[in-house]
């Protein structure tokens, strides 16, 4: 996990605010004044308190959950509705019947029979989405928006993030009084390179401190070390899902916000 920009411990806090001159965590801007939050970046779903403290919550799955959000709402898909589990997305279909539901992958990376996509960019870009629900999990992004969808805490807001629209959904942000908490789900409490980049390039921009193109070039690289050997062996989809998304930063606009049990697009292009 990142805390206080060190990839150390492993576990949920908030991080000091940032001092500046003229003032703890303020910046100066054209149009005046915007407080900077205070962000624990990388806080992992193992790591998220039974009761949170209310903020706004970043979710960063970046292969491939969010990515995978994130592309089905920048190809019009009217919300992503986000199961408890595998396998709800049926009776959600039968309840609207124009809904395309994804679900596991075979062995050929195909989805699994009954299911229209599996959780894959690439895949997904082929889909007639629009203006159509769509639903959906993961075990790691899918699973972390449940959780925080039913702690039960006023003033919890969830956002689903990474590396193709950092920018976008930190400048959402950035318009809200509220605490900023980014969430590197990892697997199995462990944390996973690629979402720790993505929770990195989320709080570089929310404090108005934008990676050069340099930095953003080392960010893809960790993505490439930490993946392209497993992937080397996979479906070429799958090493698309790497080259042409995750590793992929800012191409798109799109802020996925939870909005009862929908994740829909709150960005400013929506």
């Amino acid at each position: 996990m990142v805390a206080n920009g060190r990839a150390s411990r492993f576990r949920f806090r908030r991080v000091r605010p940032i001092r500046r001159r003229g003032g703890v965590g303020r910046r100066s801007r054209s149009h005046g004044r915007l407080r900077t939050k205070s962000i624990p970046r990388g806080a992992s779903r193992a790591a998220i308190p039974a009761s949170p403290a209310p903020g706004n919550y970043v979710v960063v799955d970046v292969t491939h959950f969010s990515t995978t959000v994130v592309e089905l709402l920048t190809n019009g898909a009217a919300y992503v509705h986000v199961t408890d589990e595998r396998g709800d997305e049926f009776a959600f279909k039968e309840d609207h019947p124009d809904c395309l539901i994804g679900g596991g992958s075979s062995a050929d990376y195909t989805p699994t029979e009954g299911y229209d996509f599996f959780n894959s960019p690439s895949y997904v870009r082929s889909l007639d989405v629009d203006g159509r629900p769509v639903a959906m999990t993961s075990t790691n992004g899918g699973g972390t928006v449940a959780d925080l969808r039913t702690v039960g805490v006023d003033g919890v807001e969830v956002y689903v993030g990474g590396t193709t629209n950092a920018d976008a959904v930190a400048a959402h942000l950035r318009e809200s009084d509220a605490p900023t908490y980014v969430v590197a789900c990892g697997s199995k409490g462990k944390p996973s390179p690629e979402d720790l980049v993505g929770a990195v390039l989320i709080g570089r921009y929310l404090e108005d401190s934008p990676p050069s193109d340099a930095e953003i070039d080392a960010y893809r690289g960790i993505i490439y070390a930490a993946k392209g050997r497993k992937y080397a062996t996979k479906a070429e989809i799958r090493r698309r899902d790497l080259r042409e998304h995750s590793t992929t930063v800012n191409s798109r606009t799109a802020v996925p916000k939870l909005v009862g049990r929908k994740l829909r697009d709150v960005g400013d292009a929506a």
